[in-house]
């Protein structure tokens, strides 16, 4: 399985994780600009959130590589959209969030390498 990441559709900033803690968010599962599926939690690197309260992953409910069809279509309005928690206004997007080019790592990569479960984002 392949990392994704996000630049958050309001606020234009990355949505940071090194895989063992990230920054709230809400994501959207899009497939033909409808929403088929929602979380929202603790960013994992991976399209998904953590449970609350451990580090386990949610998983969507179709297959991960339908997931992934989605996300490489050629179509934009289908794939993951994603927001930052703070920034949800309950807008309901139609379109897929941009890549960050960072890897969701951060400015100069400073994530990168970070294991840290209690690193503050």
């Amino acid at each position: 399985m392949g990392c994704f990441s996000f630049i958050c559709q309001k606020c234009k900033q990355p949505i940071l994780s090194n895989s063992f803690v990230g920054q709230p968010v809400k994501l959207s599962l899009l497939k033909d600009g409808i929403i088929i599926e929602e979380m929202e939690g603790e960013y994992d690197s991976y399209g998904r959130v953590f449970k609350p309260g451990n580090k386990e992953s949610i998983n969507w409910s179709i297959p991960w590589n339908d997931v992934c069809d989605l996300m490489f279509h050629k179509e934009k309005n289908n794939g993951i959209a994603a927001i930052h928690s703070k920034c949800d206004e309950g807008e309901i997007p139609t379109k897929r969030s941009k890549d960050d080019p960072n890897q969701g790592w951060g400015e100069d990569m400073k994530l990168m390498g970070n294991v840290d479960p209690d690193l503050k984002l």
